[in-house]
């Protein structure tokens, strides 16, 4: 299939819980278990807070969303979800970037 918004969106996703797990482990701390997808993105909202928890909220709303689309119903993201995703998650993995090489 030419068009699969499920697993762009799953891909999306994927840059932004990464980003969010190098934060964690450069501050030294590790999401581990069952709930590790939503422990990470709890900690991100402690550790950046203000200005960006509710984007990160919007991420942990999508990780419930990318969960469904992956094991329980293809086909379920839009066109319009995926892309808008890819958008917020270029810019989050810019500002963690930066964050990051501040840093170091």
């Amino acid at each position: 299939m030419a068009d699969d918004w499920d697993w762009g969106f799953a891909v999306a996703y994927n840059a932004v819980l990464q980003a969010s797990r190098a934060y964690m482990f450069a501050h030294g701390y590790r999401a581990a278990g069952a709930d590790m997808h939503k422990n990470t993105f709890a900690f991100m909202i402690v550790a950046l807070g203000g200005e960006l928890e509710e984007l990160i909220t919007y991420f942990d709303r999508m990780r419930s969303k990318r969960n469904r689309a992956l094991y329980d119903v293809a086909g379920m993201i839009s066109e319009t979800e995926a892309r808008s995703l890819l958008k917020k998650a270029v810019e989050y993995v810019k500002l963690i970037r930066a964050k990051l090489k501040d840093r170091l």
